[in-house]
């Protein structure tokens, strides 16, 4: 199955289905550097941009781990990019319990180059407040906001190669990848693998 990159209309994606991610970006985590190439070398990954402080993107991570053992069987590594010090992250994060790896991207180097688009403000705000009910509701918070108030969030699944295959630019603060495409998007790259290896 082939997928293709979602993105607001009248925005491109640079790095859209079928080009390279770019691992040689560093991202720091609480141990050091994330080895992208370490991952890689064991599945396929899920790397989505979030912010510390946004309800939807505390959303996204809550769905992301209710799926977590569907993304353990296929061997996928999820991987939570965020604008913060690696300190606030890695406090966060352990109080959130959020099961996945989360890294800082402070000097916004991986978002620059995965081109995550910023938001208007116009598009920011363009969600329907029951979508805000339903994130507090279901265990979010509003934090305090950053300088990345208007950061955009994007989604990306990365098969072994390093090539995505699955690319998703919010188009409001609410507009969170669905789940069952990035399922659909790492079962495609078990598929791939499993018949690369047989030879099929």
């Amino acid at each position: 199955m082939k997928y293709s990159s979602v993105y607001p209309e009248g925005h491109s994606m640079s790095l859209a289905v079928g080009t390279r991610f770019p691992t040689e970006i560093a991202v720091n985590g609480p141990g050091g550097p994330l080895e992208w190439s370490t991952l890689l070398s064991t599945g396929p990954l899920v790397v989505a941009f979030h912010r510390l402080w946004c309800p939807f993107c505390q959303q996204a991570t809550r769905e992301l781990a209710s799926v977590k053992h569907q993304l353990d069987a296929a061997g996928a590594h999820v991987v939570i990019v965020y604008r913060e010090d690696v300190e606030t992250i890695a406090r966060v994060c352990a109080e959130r319990g959020i099961p996945f790896q989360c890294v800082s991207d402070s000097d916004r180097e991986l978002e620059l180059a995965t081109d995550v688009q910023k938001f208007s403000v116009t598009r920011y705000a363009a969600f329907s407040p029951r979508k805000l009910i339903h994130a507090l509701r279901s265990g979010s918070h509003v934090g305090k906001a950053n300088s990345g108030f208007l950061q955009g969030r994007s989604t990306f699944v990365v098969d072994r190669d390093a090539r995505i295959v699955y690319a998703h630019q919010s188009r409001t603060a609410a507009d969170i990848a669905p789940i069952e495409e990035i399922l659909a998007a790492v079962a495609s790259t078990s598929q791939a693998g499993t018949r690369d290896r047989s030879g099929t």
